[in-house]
């Protein structure tokens, strides 16, 4: 016996119930009754209205069709149909629902979204869930229905779910359903692995400045992007942050180097990948058969040690002391230089060596060994000078090369 409920005010015509026929089943007629003149069925299983039902309000009529199958065999099908006032049929308020829930939370975390998804037109209604039973279960507080996780979940794994959320009256006459549509949003939980653990590079010495020697890459199971550094600074070497390619920013000192890298992603909270990556970067001779494909009889020990002695004699005079960096300048406003001892910037060392010391006393800021520029006083507007700029000289010390350098530093601070 199928149930269904029909709302009084339909029009003729309308298709109250389909009865699924079997193979080789056939509909034979509706059979006579107290109440078959309102109801006819087609060939198809279609059962409908050929007149209005305003006289059948709230009652619940029986319809029997007698059907036929192929071999003979008979076969009723019994149709309840319960006739109720429209503003009383089981309807929710939307057809469907966007609902919402970050991976990774513990189970039984309730989905956003779902505030109106009670169903309207009875007050005793039973709820059920098709669907995603494994991973969601269907909770009723104060009979109305919420959905809550089963367990954790992974959006990597599976980003939507789709539900369906059926409400039945008490007799199990009326029903109504909508659709759920489960959006699993992402939490950066995934920290960039690089794809190999040492990325081996070969590079002529007749490498130019600012060629780029090779690329590193690491992956984000989050799909952020990845950004690239390295680990400590180099005088010979940068590489892009955005595309992690490694540059020659001046001439080689000596013919192997080893770099170590660093990949975290672009997101809050930023995750720094777990393990730092390596750039084995060795500087050959262009005649070397890696380059020219012939057999190479060079072995790479045998390298006379005077051949990079002119670029080696060229970078130390570069470092001489009492070298020059760029001026810094910044921007900040009064209400950054408010909390005493707060680290408001940091400045860059070129190599990990680098030790840093402010060169004056300075009222406003102090500058500690690791290069934190530190408030020494909260910052006054008013009191800054007609410049209404922070100068300060920083002493930097190459404590590897016993090399010195000195940068002017300006903050320009705005109300």
């Amino acid at each position: 016996m199928y149930n269904v409920a029909v709302p009084h005010d339909v029009a003729p015509a309308h298709i109250v119930h389909k009865i699924k026929l079997k193979s080789g089943q056939s509909v034979n007629k509706l059979q006579e009754s107290e109440y078959s003149d309102y109801f006819a069925v087609l060939n198809d299983g279609d059962v409908m209205t050929v007149t209005r039902l305003e006289p059948l309000l709230g009652h619940t009529v029986t319809l029997r069709v007698s059907t036929t199958f192929s071999n003979g065999d008979t076969q009723v099908v019994a149709v309840r149909v319960a006739v109720k006032d429209h503003q009383a049929m089981l309807r929710f308020l939307k057809q469907e629902y966007d609902a919402s829930v970050y991976e990774n939370l513990p189970a039984g975390t309730e989905l956003q979204g779902l505030d109106e998804l009670e169903a309207m037109g009875e007050e005793d209604v039973r709820y059920e869930l098709l669907g995603g039973h494994s991973v969601f279960a269907l909770h009723h507080v104060g009979g109305i229905p919420t959905l809550v996780t089963r367990r954790q979940l992974d959006r990597e794994a599976q980003d939507l779910y789709r539900l369906v959320l059926r409400a039945f009256d008490k007799e199990g006459m009326d029903m109504a359903e909508a659709k759920i549509n489960v959006h699993i949003l992402d939490m950066n939980d995934h920290a960039p692995v690089f794809t190999q653990n040492m990325f081996y590079f070969f590079v002529p010495l007749n490498v130019s400045r600012f060629d780029k020697i090779g690329r590193v890459t690491a992956h984000d199971g989050d799909g952020d992007k990845v950004v690239y550094r390295l680990a400590y600074p180099s005088n010979t070497f940068t590489i892009v942050p955005q595309t992690g390619e490694i540059m020659l920013i001046d001439p080689p000192e000596t013919m192997v180097y080893e770099l170590e890298l660093e990949a975290f992603d672009k997101r809050k909270p930023t995750l720094y990948s777990d393990s730092l990556a390596k750039a084995h970067i060795e500087f050959r001779y262009p005649s070397d058969s890696l380059f020219t494909g012939e057999s190479n009889d060079i072995e790479f020990d045998a390298y006379p040690e005077h051949a990079m002695s002119k670029r080696s004699a060229a970078a130390k005079k570069r470092v001489k002391r009492g070298q020059l960096r760029h001026t810094k300048e910044l921007v900040f406003s009064e209400a950054d230089g408010a909390v005493e001892g707060k680290v408001v910037f940091q400045l860059e060392k070129e190599i990990q060596w680098e030790t840093f010391k402010i060169r004056d006393d300075n009222p406003w800021v102090e500058v500690d060994t690791n290069g934190a520029v530190r408030i020494k006083k909260k910052w006054d507007y008013e009191e800054l000078g007609p410049e209404k700029t922070i100068d300060f000289w920083v002493t930097i010390t190459n404590n590897d090369r016993n090399g010195e350098y000195k940068q002017n530093i300006t903050v320009f601070s705005l109300i």
